[in-house]
């Protein structure tokens, strides 16, 4: 379908298709060894346990506070599954976690948080500096845990950011969120410049019906709303050879992968899909 929104392909997603299907043997996940999804209890986590599963994963550990639905999402998956309950934000239970892991291929951090919408004047403060609690830090402790152990030749890392593209004033109310999941892309941008054997992503997932999204006030009826099938295995896709070329930059799960492959060269080749100012460099 033509874009609904500002899209780097002409050709715009909804829900998923041949080149990202985990089933297509070029995407096969059946030489990873460990697959690691925090927030894998529901939503987007928990749909993308179960692509990388579809993909032939080896083994998937699941990372979550809710018992009941972290054993829900395992119910899903056809290959071998741990369970951890963890939350991410508890550094000294992430180290903890990351000591039972030995190496692991790719690393998915889907878990997030949205406090409630509010202008920064009415916000609670604690609420607002929570999503800097869940998306930044909770994205860093695991990372940080974990690197040491990322497989030699090569690893992935994917998280999840938003629709930070967005100017302000199109999403009054959420300067948390939206400021919490923009310091994540840069966080990115960083783990990918500072190890090279890591294609490290930030991928707005689409407008997906998540828990988040509906706390957020977004209106589905009035929104290009995707299928959570999008997202998951476009993930799976970002984890393979194919996809390399977009370690340290932010894409969207609606482009087309074969027209993102076309515009290689032109992406390596500049700071398009990196975060910055609009405008610098300046050519005056």
């Amino acid at each position: 379908m033509a874009p609904p929104l500002p899209s780097l392909t002409p050709t715009w997603h909804n829900t998923s298709y041949p080149s990202i299907s985990p089933t297509r043997p070029d995407l096969s996940a059946a030489n990873k060894t460990i697959i690691i999804i925090t927030g894998a209890g529901s939503g987007i986590g928990r749909a993308t346990a179960v692509s990388f599963s579809r993909a032939g994963a080896q083994k998937i550990h699941l990372i979550g506070r809710t018992p009941s639905k972290l054993q829900e999402t395992q119910a899903l998956l056809t290959c071998a599954s741990t369970i951890h309950l963890c939350s991410v934000t508890d550094a000294a239970a992430v180290t903890s976690l990351a000591s039972e892991i030995s190496s692991w291929d790719i690393l998915i951090l889907a878990a997030g948080y949205l406090s409630g919408p509010a202008t920064i004047a009415n916000s609670n403060a604690d609420d607002w500096w929570g999503s800097f609690e869940t998306n930044v830090r909770g994205a860093y402790n695991p990372m940080q845990a974990l690197l040491p152990k990322a497989h030699t030749s090569h690893a992935t890392i994917i998280a999840l950011t938003a629709v930070t593209t967005f100017p302000a004033k199109a999403l009054p109310g959420l300067s948390a969120y939206i400021s919490s999941k923009l310091a994540l892309h840069m966080v990115i941008e960083f783990v990918a410049a500072e190890n090279p054997n890591v294609t490290a992503v930030a991928l707005h997932p689409g407008m997906v019906e998540t828990e988040i999204f509906a706390k957020s006030g977004g209106d589905k009826e009035r929104l290009p709303m995707d299928d959570i099938s999008l997202p998951a295995d476009f993930m799976v896709w970002l984890a393979s050879p194919e996809a390399g070329f977009l370690s340290g930059r932010q894409v969207w799960a609606n482009w087309d992968v074969e027209e993102l492959k076309d515009k290689k060269e032109e992406i390596l080749g500049g700071v398009d899909l990196t975060a910055g100012v609009y405008g610098w460099p300046f050519h005056s």
